[in-house]
């Protein structure tokens, strides 16, 4: 038995949420949570004092290059650097080499990851062969433990599209689709603007993510189902979106903790280790994205982790794989976005409960996912804290890890995690 002693719970609804407590687990279970009773004193006991838990973060989007191209990550490294950055479970991609859209693919990598601290939220192809042609087996694959489906992209036709959302339909499964249409500005490499003007590169205007955003309401609103876009960028697209769901469509949207934090003129000087697909937008864009994170207009953040190798990374701008291995510094770099916002602690504290906890698990159809930590349930929690802390080195080997314990946008720190397969703390 071992007492986590004195953090203050991050749990809204709950009794004791804001307050000190202890939490005991046994067996890999929560057997007790209860107000605080004072410092550690058992042998066993862990002193949590000065800290905040929550029910454990869970990150909707993450690439591990495995199988594939487990040299720039694999899933070892990867999970490992997602326990550092608080998540207790993540989603890998299904655009693997081979690509995850078999059964046999999904229990795969279930049973790699059994022992791991870090759990897998398991997300499959869309189309066999993440091809966009023919639709992958779908309730096979959400009887191997499949949580949603996605090719990793957009999709192309509109008729898999329609397919997707109908014959998903039944299972309630989210069907995801990337809020870009590539094909309007085929050769962007940045946002299209003042900066890729002045840098001289082709650029992908904001109205590439409208574009698909329209098209693909306009299916969901035909064929009903659920359908999820893991990354807006822009806020005339997150308007359109959150205008859907007034309508009373079944859509969530998220984006990644790289655009609350930056913007296309921080690309200046060819700054490539923030190239990434969709791209960083205007500081209007980010602040609507930031005020949505607040009021609950988002329903997830994601880290969307892409290591690349240095082959992939120390190159000419114009062929740099997009993409940030930034999976560690999620919770620090949403908390110092927020609060440089404007957003006071306690605003800052509900949104990521909102979009590392809730919403994440309400998207992926858990259904305690309003509950957080119950008393019976499995040990999943997530310590941290929201005003000090050291942002660890990565255990990613990527190159382009770009946080650090420098970067002037970060605020507070994780502790660590704990789940019923063990724990990791960042000491």
């Amino acid at each position: 038995m071992i007492r986590y002693c004195a953090p203050q719970l991050l749990q809204p609804g709950h009794p004791l949420h804001g307050k000190a407590v202890d939490v005991t687990v046994e067996g890999g279970r929560i057997v007790a949570i209860q107000p605080a009773s004072g410092k550690a004193a058992a042998g066993s006991d862990v002193d949590l004092a000065g800290q905040w838990i929550s029910a454990g973060w869970w990150d909707g989007q993450v690439d591990f290059r495995d199988p594939g191209t487990e040299r720039a990550e694999g899933l070892e490294r990867g999970l490992a650097a997602a326990a550092q950055g608080g998540f207790t479970r993540v989603a890998p991609v299904a655009s693997t080499v081979p690509c995850r859209d078999q059964p046999s693919e999904v229990l795969a990598l279930l049973h790699r990851t059994a022992a791991a601290v870090c759990g897998i939220i398991p997300v499959a192809a869309l189309s066999v062969g993440a091809k966009g042609q023919q639709l992958s087996e779908a309730f096979a694959l959400k009887d191997a433990g499949v949580r949603a489906f996605s090719d990793d992209g957009p999709i192309e036709r509109p008729e898999l599209l329609r397919r997707a959302l109908e014959y998903h339909q039944p299972s309630g499964l989210p069907v995801f689709s990337a809020a870009h249409d590539p094909h309007f500005q085929p050769d962007g490499v940045m946002h299209e603007g003042a900066m890729s003007t002045a840098l001289g590169l082709a650029g992908t205007s904001g109205e590439s993510e409208v574009l698909r955003i329209g098209r693909e309401l306009d299916i969901l609103q035909y064929t009903g189902g659920r359908l999820h876009f893991p990354i807006i960028t822009t806020a005339a697209g997150l308007q359109a979106v959150l205008a859907a769901k007034g309508r009373g469509l079944k859509v969530t949207c998220g984006t990644t903790v790289h655009h609350l934090c930056w913007t296309n003129e921080d690309l200046d000087g060819f700054n490539s280790d923030l190239k990434l697909t969709p791209p960083l937008r205007t500081r209007e864009d980010r602040d609507a994205l930031r005020t949505a994170a607040l009021n609950g207009g988002l329903d997830v953040i994601v880290s969307d982790h892409r290591p690349r190798t240095p082959e992939e990374h120390d190159v000419d701008f114009l062929v740099v794989a997009p993409g940030i291995a930034g999976i560690h510094a999620v919770g620090p770099a949403l908390i110092g976005a927020l609060s440089d916002h404007g957003a006071s602690s306690e605003e800052v504290l509900r949104a990521l409960h909102t979009v590392l906890v809730s919403g994440p698990r309400s998207l992926f159809g858990a259904e305690d996912h309003n509950l957080g930590l119950l008393e019976g349930k499995p040990a999943e929690f997530t310590v941290f804290s929201p005003d000090s802390g050291t942002l660890p080195t990565s255990q990613s080997k990527a190159p382009n890890t770009v946080y650090s314990a420098e970067s002037p946008q970060l605020k507070g720190g994780v502790s660590g995690v704990v789940t019923a397969q063990g724990s990791h703390w960042n000491h």
